[in-house]
């Protein structure tokens, strides 16, 4: 057991490398005074691997990806028939796990396709030279190839139901700022304390390079501020996105009428 003396210098120790690496490194610490003080040992070990980790960082060369796995040997993609597909892309994986290196999709995409995506594209990806204990480098297949019809799908469904829920305003991170300027919209979700969703679905959706179109079909209640009545809208709307740095946005959306009052 350290004695309080001990312990005041490890505090005082932390301190000094806080304040280190705020001026090297521009890194910020949340102010823990109100809370349960950190265990002054741990507060250093912590304190020591983000030391490390700037260090290896800064001193870090560039490398590609198939050199950081040891140039293993493969197959061409085109040499390799389809009996064989499965087992020479589990093969590859395991050597990316191995040196610490995971590649997820969002979607389902053919072995076919993610071996000659690893193959091809990510062995000559170039990337820091870092390798940490127990850390991995994460890559996603859609953020070299996006599916945009999944986006849109995603991003129209999660921004709807964000735009009905009262406790927060998150959903202006799925709109553009126009929309998020919409009076209109601003409007129509004051007008209510809450809402609920019963049934949301995409009927059908358009897009090019710069906008996208999607028809849904929606049945959702809104209580009206100050009241206890509530309104309902059931029906058929829309909703237009922009593709705005590399992200779908909603521009606009139009609600069916209310058909009922209650």
């Amino acid at each position: 057991m350290k004695n309080e003396k001990e312990l005041e210098k490890l505090r005082m120790e932390n301190e000094l490398k806080k304040m280190k690496l705020m001026l090297e490194h521009g890194a910020m610490f949340s102010d823990n005074q109100s809370k349960m003080p950190l265990d002054p040992f741990i507060e250093n070990q912590f304190l020591k691997n983000i030391e490390a980790f700037e260090r290896s960082y800064n001193n870090t060369e560039r490398i590609v990806l198939f050199d950081i796995i040891k140039r293993p040997d493969f197959t061409k993609v085109e040499d390799i028939p389809d009996s064989k597909i499965s087992s020479e892309l589990e093969r590859i994986m395991n050597i990316l796990n191995e040196n610490g290196i995971q590649l997820d999709t969002l979607c389902d995409v053919e072995e076919r396709e993610i071996y000659r995506f690893v193959t091809e594209e990510l062995f000559v990806y170039e990337m820091d030279n870092m390798r940490i204990p127990g850390m991995m480098n994460c890559f996603i297949y859609e953020e070299f190839h996006p599916n945009h019809e999944y986006d849109i799908r995603e991003h129209s469904t999660d921004g709807i139901r964000s735009f009905l829920n009262k406790k927060t305003d998150f959903y202006t991170t799925h709109f553009t700022k126009e929309a998020e300027e919409d009076i209109n919209l601003k409007h129509f979700r004051d007008a209510y304390k809450s809402f609920t969703l019963k049934h949301f679905e995409i009927t059908h959706l358009s897009f090019d390079k710069e906008k996208s179109f999607v028809d849904f079909n929606i049945d959702f209640t809104g209580k009206i501020e100050g009241s206890a009545e509530k309104q309902r809208f059931i029906g058929e709307g829309s909703i237009e996105l922009l593709y705005q740095y590399d992200y779908w946005c909603i521009q606009k959306i139009n609600f069916p009428l209310a058909s009922s009052s209650k």
